[in-house]
C-alpha cells in the first residue's frame, strides 16, 4: 500500500486525494468536450461539475459519519478527517443528484440531457477513484487464498480479495458501455437510469467480496440497498421507454 503517494517539500500528497483530483480532472475534461459538441455552455458545464464535485464528496463523508456515528462521537473532530478515505458512495451520489438538479434548474440547462452526459463520466471517475482506495489500503476484501489476493488492507499482511481492482475493472466496463451509447435514440436521462441499474449490480457483486458486516444473513445493507436500486432503475427504464414509444407513434402525432 501507498498511502502518501509523493511529498511536494514537506507536504504530502495523500494517493486517495490524488485519485479524487485526477478523477474530477479527467472527467470535466470530457464533459466539457461532450458540452461543447451537444452546443452546450462549457462554463456551465465547469459550474456544474464543481458544485457536484464539492456536494458529492460532503455527502458520501455524512452518510460515512452515520453509519459509524458512536465512534465519532468519541472523537468528533475525526469526522473532517478524510485520511482514511472513509466515504460512502452512496451518500455521494445522493447529494451530488440533489445539487445537480438544483442547479440545471437554477441555469435553465435540461437536466436529463445533462444527465445522460455525466452518467458515464461517474462511471470512469469511480474506476479511477477505486485504484486510489487500492493504494490507501481501504475498501478492501475478505482474506483469500485465489492466485490474485493481495495485502490490500493498510496495516495489515493477510492476503485478501482485491475488491478495490474488482470494482475499478467493472466501473470501466459500465464506462466504456455507457460511453458507446452516448448517441442513443432513447429518451433523455436514459443513460443515467441504466448507470444506476448497473452500477448497482456490479456492487452487488463486489460487495460479497468485501470485509464488511452483513445484516441479514450473508447480505450487506449495501447489497439490499443495491437491489432495490437494480428494480427501480430498470423499472424506470422500461416506463418511460414505452412512454416514449407511444409518444412517437402515428397514432399520438395526429
Amino acid at each position: 500500500m501507498r498511502p502518501i503517494l509523493f511529498q511536494l517539500g514537506r507536504v504530502p500528497i495523500l494517493s486517495y486525494g490524488f485519485s479524487l483530483a485526477i478523477a474530477f480532472v479527467v472527467c470535466t475534461i470530457l464533459g466539457i468536450r461532450e458540452a461543447r459538441r451537444r452546443d452546450i455552455d462549457p462554463d456551465k458545464f465547469l459550474d456544474l461539475a464543481l458544485y457536484v464535485c464539492i456536494s458529492a464528496i460532503i455527502g458520501a463523508r455524512l452518510l460515512f459519519v452515520l453509519l459509524d456515528i458512536p465512534t465519532y462521537f468519541r472523537d468528533p473532530i475525526q469526522i473532517i478527517n478524510l485520511r482514511d478515505g472513509g466515504l460512502a458512495y452512496h451518500g455521494g451520489f445522493i447529494a451530488a443528484l440533489l445539487v445537480g438538479i438544483a442547479f440545471t434548474r437554477r441555469s435553465g440547462l435540461n437536466g436529463w440531457i445533462m444527465a445522460d452526459i455525466i452518467a458515464p463520466l461517474i462511471a470512469l471517475g469511480y474506476a479511477i477513484v477505486r485504484i486510489g482506495c487500492l493504494l490507501n489500503g481501504c475498501c478492501f476484501g475478505l482474506p483469500a487464498n485465489v492466485p490474485w489476493a493481495l495485502a490490500c488492507r493498510a496495516g495489515d499482511a493477510t492476503l485478501r480479495h482485491p475488491t478495490q481492482i474488482y470494482a475499478a475493472l467493472l466501473s470501466l466496463v459500465i464506462f466504456i458501455t455507457l460511453y458507446a451509447k452516448k448517441d442513443h435514440t432513447k429518451f433523455p436521462g436514459y443513460l443515467m437510469f441504466l448507470y444506476v441499474g448497473l452500477y448497482s449490480i456490479s456492487r452487488f457483486i463486489v460487495e460479497i467480496f468485501r470485509d464488511v458486516p452483513r445484516l441479514i444473513g450473508p447480505f450487506s445493507i449495501t447489497q439490499l440497498a443495491s437491489v432495490l436500486l437494480v428494480i427501480g432503475a430498470f423499472a424506470c427504464i422500461r416506463i418511460l421507454s414505452s412512454e416514449a414509444v407511444e409518444e412517437q407513434s402515428p397514432a399520438s402525432q395526429r
